[in-house]
């Protein structure tokens, strides 16, 4: 497992215990804790160590009854995602969901591909999976997960009139495909950060019986070594309640919600991946902001960079940027920091910095967070 870093407000004085840090500057806007219908939610800045563990395409049996038990062994309770025709098929395996606490969600009745559907058919399905779901376990679920993570045509006004949030994720297990247990295990531990929802699959789409042993064996090995880093689960609701501060809150409305990067040392030469969590407002046309993103030492020359655009609003599969960032060979050893904001789409030179507010340290329309990567002698060749 590959021991990582998360940046968010919280972070700086509750993990770091950097005094003086906050209240120096100008703090970002909170992170809203609810929801509004229509809205997606993909990850949040919190002020806990917190994460969501999510499962879709249940119920399904054996798996969902095995995962219940390894929760209620654990007391964690988890949000589960279900399809209407199954919960039609397995009827007992919802009631129990509901029964021992865990959050309801719809993952409409067929889960059809909502890319090659038309905005009536989206409607119809998540409306025919709500109904299925209410009729079964009495839950009407305020929770919306699209199928494959595909937003299409029509779904966001769909929830909206039907009064339900969506739910997309930040990491996942990757166990739609045959996976070993404990390629489940390190891929998701090796992922989690605070603030994540963590995706797995307790089914398969609308097969009868799908095999799901690997996933039910991992959620037991997860859970205890998430809760050795001392993470602690909540449903997604709840992870919204321990919102607290993005990283960066810009004034055109882009936030930096997160960022995370390994916390162990790298020698030059090596590449570690970047996790950057961006939230872009609706509205935003073809002209997106860029932003840099400088790997510096601590008297300010920059030695390596990760500049990036700014990922436009996509499908909720796709909300997560990770990008592959190497050491250069002849990058000094040392300890680096890093100094990153936007410039204006219009005007994309060092003179056009977009203003920003942020609980870190800025100097020139740049946040700057220090201690974020150890560069160290590798092994003698």
């Amino acid at each position: 497992m590959v021991p990582m870093r998360l940046f968010a407000a919280w972070a700086v004085c509750l993990l770091l215990g950097w005094p003086g840090l906050l209240g120096c500057q100008r703090q970002p806007t909170s992170f809203k804790p609810t929801a509004d219908p229509g809205e997606i939610i993909y990850f949040v800045p919190v002020r806990e160590k917190v994460i969501a563990l999510t499962f879709d395409d249940g119920p399904n049996e054996p798996a969902t009854g095995q995962i219940l038990d390894a929760l209620k062994r654990q007391q964690v309770k988890a949000t589960f995602f279900l399809i209407g025709a199954n919960v039609e098929r397995y009827p007992e395996t919802a009631r129990r969901i509901k029964a021992e606490g865990h959050l309801i969600g719809n993952h409409t009745f067929r889960h059809s591909r909502f890319d090659q559907s038309t905005a009536s058919d989206i409607s119809q399905d998540i409306a025919d999976g709500y109904r299925a779901i209410e009729t079964v376990t009495g839950v009407k679920p305020l929770w919306f997960r699209p199928p494959y993570g595909i937003n299409g045509p029509g779904m966001q006004e769909a929830c909206r009139a039907q009064g339900m949030a969506i739910a997309g994720w930040s990491a996942d297990a990757n166990d739609w495909n045959p996976h070993p247990v404990e390629e489940l295990v390190d891929r998701i531990v090796s992922q989690a950060t605070p603030g994540d929802i963590l995706l797995l699959h307790d089914g398969w789409e609308t097969n009868l019986g799908a095999d799901r042993r690997n996933t039910a064996a991992a959620v037991p090995l997860i859970l205890e070594k998430l809760k050795v880093q001392g993470f602690r689960f909540v449903t997604v609701p709840d992870l919204l309640r321990t919102a607290g501060r993005p990283v960066a809150e810009f004034k055109n409305g882009v936030r930096l919600l997160g960022l995370q990067i390994p916390a162990q040392p790298l020698p030059p030469g090596e590449g570690f991946w970047v996790r950057y969590f961006w939230d872009v407002p609706p509205g935003w046309g073809n002209l997106m902001p860029a932003a840099f993103v400088h790997y510096t030492s601590p008297d300010g020359t920059i030695r390596f960079q990760d500049d990036h655009k700014i990922p436009r609003l996509c499908d909720v599969r796709d909300r997560v940027l990770k990008h592959l960032v190497i050491v250069p060979r002849q990058a000094p050893l040392g300890r680096y920091q890093v100094r990153f904001g936007l410039f204006d789409p219009q005007n994309p030179d060092l003179r056009h910095r977009v203003p920003v507010r942020s609980a870190f340290r800025q100097q020139q329309g740049a946040v700057i967070i220090p201690d974020m990567l150890d560069v160290i002698q590798g092994p003698k060749p």
